[in-house]
């Protein structure tokens, strides 16, 4: 269910963003909390702040022993299972 909402939020998002903002709007400045932000520079906070829980969901699902899905190629646990050597840090 929650993936659902996430996925028609995500895609909602994307087809404004397509739709209404131009290179010239992404440069547009506007007032965040009091701070003066771009277009682009909320688009750059808010993709590192998806990638931020991304990341937590990764270690809290690791932790409750649940196979984490690779979502930009394959996961550490997906290795294996291609018949490919864990990578080392």
């Amino acid at each position: 269910m929650y993936r659902t909402i996430f996925r028609q939020s995500s895609e909602s998002m994307i087809t404004a963003i397509k739709e209404q903002w131009t290179d010239e709007s992404l440069k547009e400045i506007k007032d965040i909390h009091g701070e003066k932000w771009s277009n682009g520079l909320t688009l750059y906070i808010l993709n590192c702040h998806l990638i931020h829980h991304r990341g937590q969901m990764t270690v809290l699902m690791r932790q409750a022993g649940l196979k984490v899905p690779g979502m930009y190629g394959p996961s550490l646990e997906e290795w294996v299972e291609y018949g490919l050597l864990k990578p080392t840090d």
